[in-house]
């Protein structure tokens, strides 16, 4: 990175995630994903089994316990394909 400029924190989350494999685990072990395209902050807490988003999807649906919104279903979809070795899968 020969840029001078510094990074803000979510910049440099986005980059570190972009570069292993396209996931980041913080101190507390949530897993943090990232969409192609997509600004959202997509974690799973493997502690508790817990998926969430920041997506105004996600905290809508939160309310009437609901746990997942379609970012999540297409992070779990490109896990699956990922152990699977398939190119794409769609869970329905």
């Amino acid at each position: 990175m020969g840029d001078s400029r510094s990074l803000s924190t979510k910049e440099l989350e986005h980059l570190i995630i972009e570069k292993f494999d396209g996931v980041l685990i913080d101190d507390y072990g949530w897993e943090h994903h990232k969409l192609e395209g997509k600004d959202y902050d997509i974690r799973f807490d493997r502690s508790r089994l817990e998926w969430a988003c920041d997506c105004k999807a996600f905290t809508f649906r939160h309310k009437f316990k609901k746990k997942y919104c379609k970012h999540i279903l297409e992070v779990q979809d490109n896990k699956l394909a990922q152990r699977s070795g398939r190119a794409s899968a769609r869970v329905v």
